[in-house]
Protein backbone atom coordinates (compact mmCIF):
# COMPACT_ATOMS: atom_id res chain seq x y z
CA UNK A 1 0.00 0.00 0.00
CA UNK A 2 2.54 2.40 0.61
CA UNK A 3 4.84 1.48 -2.31
CA UNK A 4 1.05 1.87 -4.36
CA UNK A 5 1.31 5.40 -2.47
CA UNK A 6 4.83 6.06 -3.37
CA UNK A 7 4.70 5.18 -6.95
CA UNK A 8 1.35 7.61 -7.52
CA UNK A 9 3.28 10.85 -6.06
CA UNK A 10 6.77 9.94 -8.08
CA UNK A 11 4.27 9.96 -11.04
CA UNK A 12 2.52 12.92 -9.95
CA UNK A 13 5.98 14.71 -9.83
CA UNK A 14 7.05 13.48 -12.92
CA UNK A 15 3.90 14.45 -15.18
CA UNK A 16 4.29 17.88 -13.48
CA UNK A 17 7.79 18.09 -14.49
CA UNK A 18 6.77 17.32 -18.23
CA UNK A 19 4.08 19.68 -18.42
CA UNK A 20 6.51 22.40 -16.74
CA UNK A 21 9.52 21.47 -19.77
CA UNK A 22 6.16 21.26 -22.54
CA UNK A 23 5.41 25.13 -21.67
CA UNK A 24 8.48 26.54 -21.00
CA UNK A 25 9.16 25.10 -24.24
CA UNK A 26 6.02 26.40 -26.24
CA UNK A 27 6.68 29.68 -24.13
CA UNK A 28 10.42 30.46 -25.79
CA UNK A 29 8.88 28.99 -28.83
CA UNK A 30 6.50 31.71 -28.73
CA UNK A 31 8.98 34.29 -27.75
CA UNK A 32 11.08 33.47 -30.17
CA UNK A 33 8.36 34.09 -33.29
CA UNK A 34 7.55 37.18 -31.58
CA UNK A 35 10.94 38.21 -32.16
CA UNK A 36 10.98 37.93 -35.46
CA UNK A 37 10.44 41.28 -37.39
CA UNK A 38 12.32 43.30 -39.77
CA UNK A 39 14.09 47.05 -38.62
CA UNK A 40 12.68 48.83 -41.66
CA UNK A 41 9.35 47.27 -43.35
CA UNK A 42 10.12 46.46 -47.10
CA UNK A 43 7.49 48.88 -48.04
CA UNK A 44 9.07 51.78 -47.23
CA UNK A 45 12.39 50.91 -49.40
CA UNK A 46 11.14 52.94 -52.09
CA UNK A 47 10.90 55.96 -49.81
CA UNK A 48 14.94 55.86 -49.14
CA UNK A 49 16.67 58.80 -50.50
CA UNK A 50 19.08 59.33 -47.64
CA UNK A 51 21.45 57.32 -45.39
CA UNK A 52 23.76 57.94 -43.10
CA UNK A 53 26.07 55.19 -41.46
CA UNK A 54 28.44 56.12 -38.57
CA UNK A 55 30.78 53.59 -37.41
CA UNK A 56 31.01 54.12 -33.39
CA UNK A 57 33.42 56.07 -31.58
CA UNK A 58 35.81 53.06 -30.95
CA UNK A 59 35.73 52.51 -33.91
CA UNK A 60 36.95 56.25 -35.16
CA UNK A 61 33.64 57.80 -35.76
CA UNK A 62 34.03 57.68 -39.49
CA UNK A 63 30.46 58.93 -41.09
CA UNK A 64 29.34 57.92 -44.50
CA UNK A 65 26.54 59.78 -45.96
CA UNK A 66 24.41 58.03 -49.31
CA UNK A 67 21.90 59.82 -51.27
CA UNK A 68 19.59 58.72 -54.16
CA UNK A 69 19.19 61.12 -56.89
CA UNK A 70 17.06 59.99 -60.10
CA UNK A 71 17.05 56.37 -58.60
CA UNK A 72 20.97 56.02 -58.77
CA UNK A 73 22.88 56.37 -55.24
CA UNK A 74 26.09 58.50 -54.69
CA UNK A 75 28.27 58.79 -51.69
CA UNK A 76 28.16 62.67 -50.62
CA UNK A 77 31.04 64.40 -49.64
CA UNK A 78 32.23 67.71 -49.39
CA UNK A 79 33.46 68.09 -53.39
CA UNK A 80 31.00 66.04 -54.98
CA UNK A 81 28.33 63.68 -54.77
CA UNK A 82 30.74 59.97 -56.26
CA UNK A 83 29.16 57.12 -57.81
CA UNK A 84 28.65 53.87 -55.45
CA UNK A 85 28.44 49.87 -56.11
CA UNK A 86 24.53 50.20 -56.23
CA UNK A 87 24.63 46.24 -55.12
CA UNK A 88 26.24 47.24 -51.55
CA UNK A 89 23.07 49.59 -50.86
CA UNK A 90 20.66 47.06 -51.98
CA UNK A 91 22.66 44.89 -49.71
CA UNK A 92 22.15 47.29 -46.75
CA UNK A 93 18.62 47.66 -47.48
CA UNK A 94 18.30 44.05 -47.51
CA UNK A 95 20.00 43.50 -44.19
CA UNK A 96 17.52 46.04 -42.67
CA UNK A 97 14.27 44.79 -44.31
CA UNK A 98 15.11 41.10 -44.17
CA UNK A 99 12.39 40.03 -41.75
CA UNK A 100 14.64 37.74 -38.49
CA UNK A 101 14.90 36.79 -34.94
CA UNK A 102 15.68 39.36 -33.17
CA UNK A 103 15.24 38.43 -28.91
CA UNK A 104 14.52 41.10 -26.52
CA UNK A 105 17.81 41.02 -24.24
CA UNK A 106 16.85 43.98 -21.52
CA UNK A 107 15.28 47.37 -21.48
CA UNK A 108 17.51 49.51 -18.86
CA UNK A 109 19.70 52.56 -19.08
CA UNK A 110 22.27 50.32 -17.58
CA UNK A 111 22.48 47.29 -19.99
CA UNK A 112 22.22 50.12 -23.15
CA UNK A 113 25.50 51.65 -21.46
CA UNK A 114 27.19 47.84 -20.78
CA UNK A 115 26.53 46.71 -24.08
CA UNK A 116 27.80 49.25 -26.25
CA UNK A 117 24.12 51.23 -27.45
CA UNK A 118 24.55 54.99 -25.82
CA UNK A 119 24.14 57.60 -28.01
CA UNK A 120 26.75 59.73 -29.50
CA UNK A 121 29.10 56.56 -29.14
CA UNK A 122 27.20 53.36 -30.89
CA UNK A 123 27.32 52.62 -34.44
CA UNK A 124 24.28 54.19 -36.33
CA UNK A 125 22.25 54.22 -39.04
CA UNK A 126 20.38 56.47 -40.37
CA UNK A 127 17.48 55.95 -42.81
CA UNK A 128 15.21 58.90 -44.24
CA UNK A 129 12.79 59.78 -46.87
CA UNK A 130 11.09 62.70 -48.50
CA UNK A 131 11.93 65.74 -47.09
CA UNK A 132 14.49 64.34 -44.47
CA UNK A 133 11.71 62.31 -42.93
CA UNK A 134 13.21 59.95 -40.33
CA UNK A 135 12.39 55.85 -41.44
CA UNK A 136 14.83 54.17 -38.94
CA UNK A 137 17.53 55.05 -36.56
CA UNK A 138 19.25 52.31 -35.19
CA UNK A 139 22.08 52.09 -33.05
CA UNK A 140 24.55 49.13 -33.10
CA UNK A 141 26.61 48.31 -30.12
CA UNK A 142 28.84 45.40 -28.63
CA UNK A 143 28.96 41.76 -30.00
CA UNK A 144 27.94 38.67 -27.95
CA UNK A 145 30.33 36.61 -26.46
CA UNK A 146 30.76 34.72 -29.54
CA UNK A 147 30.76 37.73 -31.71
CA UNK A 148 27.83 36.19 -34.65
CA UNK A 149 25.00 38.35 -33.09
CA UNK A 150 25.54 42.27 -32.23
CA UNK A 151 22.82 44.44 -29.45
CA UNK A 152 20.07 46.58 -31.28
CA UNK A 153 18.39 49.39 -30.13
CA UNK A 154 15.81 51.65 -32.04
CA UNK A 155 16.98 55.09 -30.80
CA UNK A 156 14.67 56.75 -28.58
CA UNK A 157 13.47 53.75 -27.10
CA UNK A 158 14.54 51.46 -24.02
CA UNK A 159 14.21 47.66 -25.96
CA UNK A 160 17.52 46.09 -26.36
CA UNK A 161 17.42 43.36 -29.23
CA UNK A 162 20.22 40.95 -30.26
CA UNK A 163 20.34 39.38 -33.66
CA UNK A 164 22.99 38.08 -35.94
CA UNK A 165 25.48 40.58 -37.32
CA UNK A 166 24.43 41.95 -40.76
CA UNK A 167 24.93 45.55 -39.80
CA UNK A 168 28.75 46.16 -39.12
CA UNK A 169 30.41 45.21 -42.50
CA UNK A 170 28.51 48.17 -43.55
CA UNK A 171 28.62 51.05 -40.22
CA UNK A 172 32.69 50.64 -40.01
CA UNK A 173 33.45 50.84 -43.52
CA UNK A 174 34.95 53.66 -44.46
CA UNK A 175 33.68 55.56 -47.80
CA UNK A 176 35.55 53.66 -50.53
CA UNK A 177 33.90 50.79 -49.66
CA UNK A 178 30.74 51.88 -51.57
CA UNK A 179 32.85 53.50 -54.16
CA UNK A 180 32.04 52.14 -57.71
CA UNK A 181 35.72 52.47 -59.02
CA UNK A 182 35.41 50.58 -62.34
CA UNK A 183 36.56 52.59 -65.13
CA UNK A 184 34.35 51.18 -67.66
CA UNK A 185 31.17 50.42 -65.68
CA UNK A 186 29.23 49.37 -69.03
CA UNK A 187 32.18 46.79 -69.47
CA UNK A 188 29.17 43.91 -69.93
CA UNK A 189 27.43 45.95 -72.90
CA UNK A 190 31.43 45.98 -74.66
CA UNK A 191 33.05 42.93 -73.84
CA UNK A 192 36.60 42.12 -75.03
CA UNK A 193 35.24 40.25 -78.30
CA UNK A 194 34.20 43.99 -79.83
CA UNK A 195 37.38 45.68 -79.65
CA UNK A 196 38.63 46.02 -82.73
CA UNK A 197 41.90 47.98 -82.18
CA UNK A 198 43.81 49.04 -79.35
CA UNK A 199 46.25 52.25 -79.48
CA UNK A 200 48.50 52.04 -76.43
CA UNK A 201 51.16 55.21 -75.82
CA UNK A 202 52.84 54.17 -73.10
CA UNK A 203 54.08 56.62 -69.95
CA UNK A 204 57.30 57.70 -70.33
CA UNK A 205 57.17 57.64 -74.25
CA UNK A 206 56.81 54.77 -76.82
CA UNK A 207 53.45 53.81 -79.01
CA UNK A 208 51.99 50.85 -80.62
CA UNK A 209 48.85 49.23 -82.08
CA UNK A 210 47.09 45.89 -81.77
CA UNK A 211 44.85 44.96 -84.52
CA UNK A 212 42.29 42.12 -84.69
CA UNK A 213 43.21 40.31 -87.67
CA UNK A 214 41.36 37.05 -88.57
CA UNK A 215 40.92 35.11 -85.65
CA UNK A 216 43.78 36.75 -84.01
CA UNK A 217 46.14 40.03 -83.22
CA UNK A 218 48.84 42.03 -84.81
CA UNK A 219 51.25 44.51 -84.26
CA UNK A 220 51.14 46.81 -87.48
CA UNK A 221 54.86 47.15 -89.01
CA UNK A 222 56.08 44.46 -86.44
CA UNK A 223 56.52 40.93 -88.01
CA UNK A 224 56.60 38.70 -85.15
CA UNK A 225 54.06 37.04 -83.78
CA UNK A 226 51.10 37.99 -81.42
CA UNK A 227 49.97 35.92 -78.96
CA UNK A 228 46.46 35.95 -78.90
CA UNK A 229 45.12 34.67 -75.91
CA UNK A 230 48.03 37.05 -73.64
CA UNK A 231 45.77 40.24 -75.81
CA UNK A 232 42.54 38.85 -75.08
CA UNK A 233 43.41 38.49 -71.07
CA UNK A 234 44.94 42.13 -71.53
CA UNK A 235 41.76 43.48 -73.27
CA UNK A 236 39.48 41.86 -70.06
CA UNK A 237 41.77 43.22 -67.65
CA UNK A 238 41.32 46.38 -68.92
CA UNK A 239 37.84 46.70 -69.28
CA UNK A 240 36.92 45.45 -65.87
CA UNK A 241 39.76 47.24 -64.11
CA UNK A 242 39.39 49.27 -60.92
CA UNK A 243 40.67 52.01 -59.70
CA UNK A 244 41.90 52.87 -56.29
CA UNK A 245 40.61 56.06 -55.18
CA UNK A 246 38.63 58.96 -56.55
CA UNK A 247 41.40 61.74 -57.40
CA UNK A 248 40.49 65.64 -56.78
CA UNK A 249 42.05 67.10 -60.02
CA UNK A 250 43.08 66.41 -63.45
CA UNK A 251 47.21 67.45 -63.74
CA UNK A 252 48.20 69.85 -66.74
CA UNK A 253 49.44 67.16 -69.23
CA UNK A 254 48.88 63.68 -70.00
CA UNK A 255 51.35 60.91 -70.27
CA UNK A 256 50.18 57.79 -71.19
CA UNK A 257 46.70 56.52 -73.06
CA UNK A 258 45.02 53.30 -73.86
CA UNK A 259 42.45 54.17 -76.46
CA UNK A 260 39.91 50.40 -77.39
CA UNK A 261 38.14 50.86 -80.60
CA UNK A 262 34.93 48.98 -80.73
CA UNK A 263 32.95 47.11 -84.07
CA UNK A 264 30.50 49.65 -83.43
CA UNK A 265 32.32 52.79 -84.34
CA UNK A 266 32.92 53.71 -80.25
CA UNK A 267 36.00 53.70 -78.16
CA UNK A 268 37.01 53.50 -74.45
CA UNK A 269 39.96 55.39 -73.48
CA UNK A 270 41.83 55.58 -70.20
CA UNK A 271 44.26 58.80 -69.92
CA UNK A 272 47.35 58.84 -67.12
CA UNK A 273 49.03 61.87 -65.95
CA UNK A 274 52.60 62.03 -64.85
CA UNK A 275 53.31 59.63 -61.21
CA UNK A 276 53.13 61.74 -58.37
CA UNK A 277 55.50 62.04 -55.62
CA UNK A 278 53.72 58.88 -54.05
CA UNK A 279 54.30 57.11 -57.44
CA UNK A 280 50.37 57.58 -58.24
CA UNK A 281 48.70 58.80 -61.18
CA UNK A 282 45.53 60.13 -61.83
CA UNK A 283 43.16 59.25 -64.89
CA UNK A 284 40.15 60.35 -66.74
CA UNK A 285 38.07 57.90 -68.61
CA UNK A 286 36.03 58.77 -71.71
CA UNK A 287 32.49 59.63 -71.21
CA UNK A 288 32.87 59.75 -67.53
CA UNK A 289 32.98 63.20 -65.79
CA UNK A 290 35.30 61.68 -62.72
CA UNK A 291 38.99 61.38 -61.96
CA UNK A 292 40.45 58.50 -60.15
CA UNK A 293 43.95 57.96 -58.49
CA UNK A 294 45.94 54.70 -59.99
CA UNK A 295 48.94 53.30 -57.85
CA UNK A 296 52.30 52.36 -59.99
CA UNK A 297 51.04 48.45 -59.76
CA UNK A 298 47.56 49.19 -61.66
CA UNK A 299 48.96 51.40 -64.31
CA UNK A 300 51.76 48.73 -64.91
CA UNK A 301 49.05 45.87 -65.27
CA UNK A 302 47.38 48.28 -67.85
CA UNK A 303 50.17 49.72 -70.06
CA UNK A 304 51.87 46.60 -70.92
CA UNK A 305 54.84 46.91 -73.21
CA UNK A 306 55.32 45.89 -76.70
CA UNK A 307 57.06 42.95 -76.02
CA UNK A 308 54.57 41.61 -73.63
CA UNK A 309 51.70 40.60 -76.37
CA UNK A 310 54.66 38.74 -78.66
CA UNK A 311 55.25 35.05 -78.28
Amino acid sequence: MIFKKKLIVLSSILAALVLVFVLSFVIERGDRRSAAFAWLESSMLDMVDRVELNSGIWMGGDRTILRRVNNVWYVSTEFADLPVRQDRVDDLMSALSVRALYPLRASSAEASERLGLVEGSASRILVQGGAGLPLLDLLVGSPDALGREVYLRISGRREIHSGEDRFTIFTDSRPNFWYDLRLFPDAASAPASFVQQADISLPGGGEFTLRRSGGGWVIPGDEREVDTRRVDAWLRSVLEAEADDFAAAWPPSVDGSITLRLGDGTSRRIEVGPADGEENRSARISASPYMYSLTQWTVSRLFRERAYFLQ
